[in-house]
């Protein structure tokens, strides 16, 4: 199955938070919500030097969402081939398959979309703290990849990539498809980097993210 997700190059980070940035930019974001947010660890390396690590993290878009599965009213769901309905109700249809984990509109707005009670059991079940709650709304939202900048034939090709990774001026993430960032730039080897557990336990979820850890010395 077709699988988008991202790699972090945590070597790379600079925290400048231009991905956060340039996602309440792109989404008009309320003050206070973050649908990516850059984490700060530190800790000290066997060698017995203390080191301090960025971590850019949103949306994990897993391979087994446990956020789409607690959601009482099926407001959240898979961008898979198996959801063809979907798909073409919501005119993807002549896109492939993303794996992307996407937010169905109001129902006002599509009579197969859901609306959001507010019950927070998305963000509870998230073991990443990918699925925040906007207090001015009331909803749950999240990262949805940029979904409608990754077809959008009036975008230049360079651009269809979501806000932050065209943001990132240290390259410290990459959007595609996971098979390919497994083979190419990861040094992932089935565990999350030193210190960054909390973030993403493959264990979990299988989240659709890929880190080149910190070179510690």
């Amino acid at each position: 199955m077709p699988q988008l997700g991202w790699h972090v190059n945590i070597d790379n980070c600079i925290a400048c938070r231009g991905c956060e940035g340039a996602c309440k930019q792109e989404f008009l974001l309320a003050p206070g919500m973050r649908r990516r947010r850059v984490v700060i660890q530190e800790g000290v390396a066997p060698s017995g030097r203390p080191y301090r690590q960025h971590v850019t993290s949103a949306c994990m878009h897993c391979g087994t969402p446990a956020c789409v599965v607690a959601c009482p009213v099926g407001r959240l769901w898979k961008d898979t081939a198996e959801n063809t309905g979907l798909r073409d109700a919501f005119g993807m249809i002549d896109n492939p398959p993303t794996g992307l984990v996407l937010v169905k509109p109001a129902r006002a707005k599509h009579p197969l979309g859901a609306d959001c009670i507010g019950c927070k059991r998305c963000a509870g079940a998230c073991p990443f703290g990918g699925v925040r709650h906007d207090a001015a709304t009331g909803f749950a939202d999240k990262c949805t990849g940029c979904y409608h900048r990754l077809f959008n034939a009036n975008l230049a090709p360079a651009r269809r990539r979501p806000a932050c990774v065209i943001t990132c001026s240290a390259m410290a993430l990459t959007f595609g498809e996971l098979s390919a960032l497994d083979g190419s730039l990861t040094t992932w080897n089935g565990a999350p980097p030193p210190g960054a557990r909390e973030i993403a336990d493959p264990a979990a979820t299988a989240p659709s993210v890929r880190f080149r850890p910190l070179t510690l010395r």
